[in-house]
């Protein structure tokens, strides 16, 4: 991890760190080792001097089953938790994300440092405006980044695609590529063993649009 975190760095990269996911918590005994694995993650953070790094609690909280400080009701806490662990006075920024197409509640976007959004399953780039929309018409939202840290579509081709959708309304994008059943090696970025060549028209259509958009 440390590894990639300085080469992102040397690219001028941030990088988001996700601490649990789904299909861990069975493995967590109880809400006290939640809290030490989060402390333990922020400590070795800032004590390793790394500055590009933002903190995800989970990913995809409304899917987890066992402990509740993990879950939408009481993420906000974890996030308050993580914000309040300092080293030398620096703490890291803070956020989680909920499912495709599910809003953070009031408490999340009020604790967040960055409002993280997860574009899957909105196959009509209008509801990726009106779930940006939603967040910022939410009474405890003030001004702070919002991020689609995850989507699985692209279209890059079409004139308006998901990703077209959220950077027209000031919220970031991030692709979520994975191989699907059937494809080629030379698909899917997120998916282990990783072919890293641009070498796919999928790839080659997220890379492109990204060069128009700068």
């Amino acid at each position: 991890m440390g590894k990639i975190i300085e080469k992102a760095d040397e690219l001028g990269m941030v990088v988001i760190m996700g601490i649990y996911y789904l299909g861990q918590e069975k493995y967590i005994n109880d809400e006290a080792a939640v809290k030490k694995g989060i402390k333990n993650t922020v400590e070795w953070v800032l004590k390793n001097n790394y500055t590009n790094v933002l903190l995800e609690i989970n990913n995809e909280c409304d899917f987890y089953h066992k402990h509740s400080i993990l879950k939408p009701a009481r993420v906000h806490e974890a996030i308050l938790y993580a914000k309040s662990i300092q080293v030398n006075g620096k703490r890291l920024l803070v956020s989680t994300s909920n499912g495709g197409g599910k809003c953070p509640t009031p408490e999340m976007i009020k604790a967040a440092d960055f409002i993280l959004l997860h574009g899957n399953g909105l196959n009509d780039p209008k509801r990726i405006v009106n779930l940006v929309e939603k967040v910022r018409s939410i009474d405890t939202y003030t001004s702070k980044p919002i991020i689609f840290n995850e989507d699985d579509h692209y279209d890059f081709e079409k004139p308006m695609n998901n990703f077209v959708a959220a950077t027209s309304v000031g919220a970031s994008w991030g692709f979520f590529d994975y191989r699907r059943s059937g494809e080629d090696f030379n698909e899917g970025f997120q998916c282990v063993p990783v072919d890293w060549k641009i070498n796919s028209d999928r790839k080659k259509g997220f890379f492109n649009i990204i060069d128009e958009w700068e």
